[in-house]
């Protein structure tokens, strides 16, 4: 049994058969919130085994709150005059932000006066008034519902079939919403009047709880009548429980349906199992009385069970007329969200038994994946937060989550400022992947087990968490990585092995001055982290200020396929990116000053990567040690500034070119001889320095040069090397790949004596991928208006569907080699469907994969090569599905 709320024997309650608007257990994205979405990729450069990846840059749309509302429903009944009577409505937000309601009802029309009239709350939905406090002003989450009772009195005057209206309203606090209204309407009559209220003796259950349904009917006319009740149970929401059925009291037998199972009441299960009947015989004037018995709760997942009993009486005692019909409130059992999660190291099932992913051992400076998987343990969808808990990676560790792919990144989708899962439904799981990149310059001796913990945690309630170990070991051989630089010849074999000997060079080449001479090279790479490495010359192999030799004006490298037999033509800086065991040969193309006298120099060649551990710098770079005997072909003297330098810089970057400026001969130097330099790009600043302490190295002591005034007088008349630098600036943080030439000139007058010209490129990746994004209103796949970068606004159309946004990925090689197949990896994002397929003019057809229209997941297509300076572009559209 359960205490009921007592109410005045005049009460007379007039019933709706509303269902009710059951309230959203989670909205799929906030009103007013940000969806974030990225684009990636991945590539090959040309040459390489080395995948690598390109990240676009983010893109943002928010969602715009609509507002609507409804207020159900008009209502219809028979009243005895002076009676008090109450009418059942729900006011439920339809849109996707709060909003406020200001409530009201008064008298329509009619012949019958309806005065006293105000508006209860019933959040409980017993047919109750929470209070005999009125409401005038209510506030809704999006897709909350309420429950309202409007009471009224009825006039003291009117004849039988006479009738009177009400009308309540609620009004948006939002402009531009239309108010919303509904009309009760009474009917005098002079015979039995009945009604009916259903109320559980509970609010809040959990699958598997019990509950007692109460019927109470009551008779407020002048006449008895026979009453027949029946109440249809969902059997996916609720199942009858026999053995505790009750009349005023006495107890029942669900399955006597043969006759009075009690004197004056016939009550049963029918053979549906879902229907219960009850007909009493007689329900005088003036009377009331219940009905109890006992429901199952079979539903599990969170939510409101909406249940209502309907009821026919004759109110006339007679045969001939109809009977009458009412319909109780339409009473509510709550499912509350229950939140859970696991994460764990198991794509199988939801437990901690495999709670540990183990990897390695590694080479130091690699990238380990780890997967995890995160499990809704809960009865509603939910979100979880994932930071990486406790762990002692070394610092300089970069520990990121990822897709299932391993490319696409996770993101804050509730604006916490956290990465989370987006919404995983109940008893589901996301592939997680956990990403750790070793710093590249740390080495283990220790034997060290390195852990992280990845901790999920519940958005909806942050008290449940659950964590997993991801754990990895490192290889302890610090020799692990090691670079190898020889002659073509295999001359040179061995890191370190620098010179034939202890001084001698281990190949010489013989060239003319004014002509050029070519070394073939090859770089072995042995290690597990795949790396690149940059080349560069020196006359003594100490590499600290990268001086040419005497009579070397510049060397430059190239790719080649034939060990530079056939002249080079494609330049390069670097190799290309090497895993373990791979070689690459280069060409070497050294030079010869004009100028340059008969003898043999020396030349020192190097190649280095910064990603190799500096414990063991050694392994990072090897020096090879040539040299050159070059057959002068003139006497004549001259004047020479060397060498002619290229290099890259960020956009709105700096750097620093050496030149050595030198006469020849029965060539002079002198003070008024001038400096100029050109750019033949906007945005570039180049600027002179003379080295005044002879350093090497662009300091405060340097001072600015526009002529050789600077220089000392002696140096001038000995004929001593003047070492200038020139300083190229960005200034206008430029577009990638743009190239700038510096020509740096040496004039006597009018006559330019010699010219030195510095090459700079802005690059930040050879491949740059970018993600715009255009309204689709219509969903009609053509985008309105340009594409942009910038935060998108959208939000539901006028009749009530979603807007679409059209996305382009444009992949772009901003580099000088082709690359092989680049592919795009995108997601639909959160709160968004798929709305338009993707379309890659240039793609593989059998590469494009994505979800069916109307559904999300991932989205990937391949091209199968980008050249250089090419680009190629994917587009789809998606759908806002959110509330």
């Amino acid at each position: 049994m359960f205490t009921e709320k007592m109410i005045t024997r005049s009460l007379r309650w007039a019933m709706s058969g509303l269902l009710g608007a059951t309230v959203s257990t989670f909205a799929l994205a906030d009103t007013a919130a940000v969806i974030s979405n990225m684009a990636t990729g991945e590539y090959k450069e040309e040459g390489s085994t080395v995948v690598q990846t390109s990240r676009s840059n983010l893109v943002r749309t928010t969602i715009i709150p609509t507002y609507s509302f409804t207020l159900t429903s008009d209502n219809t009944i028979d009243a005895t005059l002076n009676q008090t009577v109450y009418f059942n409505h729900v006011l439920t937000n339809t849109a996707n932000a709060e909003d406020t309601f200001t409530l009201g009802a008064v008298t329509n029309n009619g012949a019958v006066a309806l005065s006293q009239i105000v508006v209860y709350l019933d959040k409980d939905r017993n047919g109750v008034p929470d209070s005999d406090q009125p409401v005038t002003q209510y506030s809704l989450n999006a897709g909350e519902a309420v429950a309202l009772i409007v009471k009224a009195v009825v006039g003291a005057t009117g004849a039988v079939g006479a009738g009177g209206s009400l009308k309540i309203t609620a009004t948006s606090a939002q402009s531009g919403v239309a108010a919303q209204s509904n009309t009760d309407t009474v009917t005098i009559t002079d015979k039995a009047v009945l009604s009916i209220r259903k109320s559980f003796n509970k609010d809040i259950v959990v699958k598997d709880d019990e509950a007692i349904v109460r019927l109470t009917y009551q008779n407020m006319g002048t006449e008895s009548g026979e009453v027949n009740i029946t109440d249809v149970l969902n059997l996916a929401e609720l199942t009858y429980v026999p053995g505790s059925e009750v009349w005023n009291g006495l107890k029942l037998n669900p399955a006597n349906n043969a006759g009075d199972d009690q004197v004056g009441i016939n009550y049963y299960l029918d053979t549906d199992g879902k229907t219960v009947r009850a007909k009493i015989t007689n329900v005088p004037a003036n009377a009331q009385g219940y009905i109890e018995f006992k429901v199952k709760v079979v539903k599990g997942t969170p939510g409101q069970i909406p249940n209502f009993a309907d009821m026919t009486f004759d109110h006339d005692k007679n045969t001939v007329t109809p009977g009458l019909t009412a319909k109780s409130n339409t009473a509510i059992l709550e499912i509350k969200p229950v939140y859970g999660v696991v994460i764990n190291a198991d794509a199988s099932t939801a437990s901690n038994v495999n709670d540990i992913d183990s990897r390695g051992p590694l080479a130091t400076g690699s990238t380990v994946l780890f997967n995890n998987w995160v499990w809704n343990t809960g009865n509603a969808a939910d979100r979880f937060n994932l930071t990486m808990g406790t762990h002692n990676f070394p610092a300089g560790t970069v520990l990121e989550f990822f897709r299932e792919d391993g490319i696409t990144p996770l993101f804050d989708t509730n604006g916490d400022g956290v990465v989370d899962t987006g919404y995983i439904k109940e008893g589901e799981q996301l592939p997680v992947v956990v990403k750790a990149t070793f710093p590249k310059d740390y080495i283990d001796t220790a034997n060290t087990l390195f852990e992280v913990k990845p901790v999920a945690q519940s958005i909806a309630d942050s008290s449940k968490t659950d964590d997993v170990t991801d754990r990895v070991t490192l290889f302890q051989n610090d020799l692990s990585r090691i670079v190898d630089l020889t002659n073509d010849d295999n001359t040179g074999l061995g890191n370190g092995n620098v010179s034939k000997g202890t001084t001698a060079a281990w190949k010489n080449l013989s060239g003319d001055n004014g002509k050029t001479v070519t070394f073939p090279l090859q770089v072995s790479h042995v290690g597990g982290l795949a790396t690149s490495y940059q080349f560069s010359a020196d006359d003594d192999g100490v590499f600290s200020t990268l001086k040419l030799p005497a009579g070397v004006s510049g060397v430059r490298y190239y790719e080649t396929t034939d060990n530079c037999v056939t002249p080079p033509v494609k330049e390069i800086s670097s190799t290309r990116v090497l895993k373990n065991g791979e070689t690459q040969t280069y060409c070497a193309v050294v030079s010869l000053d004009a100028t340059a006298a008969t003898g043999t120099v020396d030349i020192y060649f190097r190649v280095t990567s910064s990603e190799l551990p500096a414990p063991n710098a050694q392994n990072a770079y090897d020096t090879i040690h040539n040299s050159i005997s070059i057959t002068s072909k003139n006497s004549q003297g001259g004047i020479t500034l060397d060498p002619d330098l290229r290099g890259q810089i960020a956009p709105g970057g700096t750097i620093t070119y050496t030149h050595i400026l030198k006469p020849w001969g029965e060539q002079v130097l002198k003070a008024t001889d001038t400096l100029t330099v050109t750019n033949d790009q906007q945005g570039f600043i180049t600027t002179l320095y003379f080295d005044k302490n002879d350093n090497g190295t662009l300091d405060a002591e340097d001072v600015l040069m526009t002529d050789l005034s600077a220089v000392p007088s002696a140096t001038l008349t000995d004929k001593k090397p003047v070492r200038i630098f020139a300083k190229v600036e960005n200034s206008s943080l430029g577009t990638v790949g743009i190239t700038n030439t510096s020509v740096i000139s040496l004039s006597d007058g009018s006559t330019v004596l010699d010219t030195a010209t510095d090459i700079t490129t802005i690059a930040t990746s050879p491949v740059r991928l970018s993600k715009l994004q255009a309204k689709d209103d219509d969903c009609n796949g053509a985008e309105e208006g340009s594409f942009t970068t910038g935060v998108l606004p959208i939000t539901k159309n006028a009749d009530g569907s979603g807007q679409c946004v059209i996305y382009k990925l444009t992949v772009t090689n901003m580099g000088a080699s082709d690359i092989g197949r680049f592919t795009f990896y995108d997601a639909t994002p959160e709160a968004m469907v798929m709305s338009k397929a993707p379309v890659c003019a240039d793609c593989d057809a059998a590469s494009i994969t994505a979800p069916a229209v109307g559904q999300s997941g991932e989205i990937k297509g391949s091209v199968p090569a980008v050249k250089s300076g090419a680009s190629h572009t994917l587009e789809f559209g998606v759908k806002y599905v959110g509330n």
